[in-house]
């Protein structure tokens, strides 16, 4: 889901490829396009007059806002194409530069519209990058994470690394037990952004804690603390207050809670009580029970050392050298 700028506007897609727009001022449906391929990241621009959607073939497309009676629309051309997954997208501010992530590591910086011009490279994550995003208060500045468990601080338009940050050892002990080679390690899920107080949420998948970061005097990032959730956490915002909302995966068998919520005391955060009203309203909604739930983290498939079925029993950072090594080959 993504809003537009103002906020007038919501726009959420999914398996079925379909992008609802609705008005935020009724919910209602405003239009509805089809997109060539599954979306992984989309976005507004500045004027809401497109949206920008990266999908799971490579491809990113500007989809004008307007319906198209549920047929696809054929005559779109790619902006940029990757040749492998694209994992996440924004714009500049300025619009002036589409920046995208990859399941094989590379952050490019093309210019927008015209994305066939490249202005640089973001290179240095040893993993895929599962999510990228510009600082709000330094609009020059992008951050990226994804799965070798480092945080990145980029000046994105000379392709310069200014800050590498290892969270892997705020995160290592909430790590639940592994069910294959590909979630041996931690993997960033989703980063948040508190932009009055330059805070930063990290979210992973299959894992109980928060990693919070802060951005210092100095311009740069800093570990505040591990908040810890109890359930598996599957996203996180910030509200307009500083309130940090959790939503959780239950047990299964187990209603358990659906929300948590943060919230900064002298400097820390603290959980609020169960009985707080703003968790209780959401906490005592009905679920239903299935015999089964769902594959919630199947982000782990974007990690490649499973392709290699000679490598599902080596430890993770040994497969990865041999898997790179492989690439190298190829080429």
């Amino acid at each position: 889901m993504t809003f537009n700028n103002d906020g007038s506007l919501l726009a959420a897609t999914g398996d079925d490829k379909k992008i609802n727009v609705y008005d935020t001022s009724n919910w209602t449906l405003k239009y509805s396009r089809v997109a060539n391929k599954r979306v992984n990241a989309f976005q507004f621009n500045n004027a809401s007059t497109e949206i920008i959607c990266a999908d799971k073939f490579g491809d990113v497309y500007c989809h004008p806002a307007k319906g198209d009676d549920g047929k696809e629309d054929e005559k779109l051309a790619p902006v940029v194409g990757h040749v492998s997954m694209v994992t996440d997208m924004t714009l500049s501010k300025d619009e002036k530069f589409i920046i995208t992530s990859d399941r094989d590591e590379h952050i490019r910086v093309s210019n927008y519209p015209n994305g066939y011009n490249i202005e640089s490279f973001c290179l240095g994550h040893t993993d895929v990058v599962t999510d990228i995003q510009l600082l709000p208060w330094d609009e020059s500045l992008l951050i990226s994470a994804g799965g070798d468990t480092t945080i990145r601080v980029w000046d994105f338009s000379k392709g310069k690394e200014l800050q590498n940050l290892s969270i892997k050892e705020y995160i290592q002990p909430y790590m639940a037990k592994a069910t294959d080679a590909n979630s041996e390690e931690p993997m960033v899920r989703r980063l948040v952004i508190d932009a009055n107080k330059k805070l930063i949420a990290i979210v992973f998948a299959k894992t109980s804690a928060i990693v919070l970061l802060e951005w210092t005097t100095d311009n740069k990032l800093v570990h505040k603390s591990t908040q810890e959730a109890g359930s598996t956490v599957l996203d996180a915002c910030f509200d307009s207050q500083g309130k940090l909302w959790v939503s959780l995966a239950p047990a299964e068998g187990d209603k358990g809670e659906l929300l948590a919520i943060f919230e900064e005391k002298e400097g820390k955060y603290e959980r609020l009580p169960a009985d707080n009203e703003l968790v209780k309203q959401v906490n005592a909604i009905e679920t239903g029970l299935v015999e089964k739930l769902p594959d919630l983290y199947t982000i782990f498939g974007l990690r490649k050392l499973l392709d290699l079925p000679d490598f599902v029993q080596t430890p993770p950072d040994k497969a990865r050298n041999k898997n790179k090594k492989r690439k190298v080959a190829e080429e």
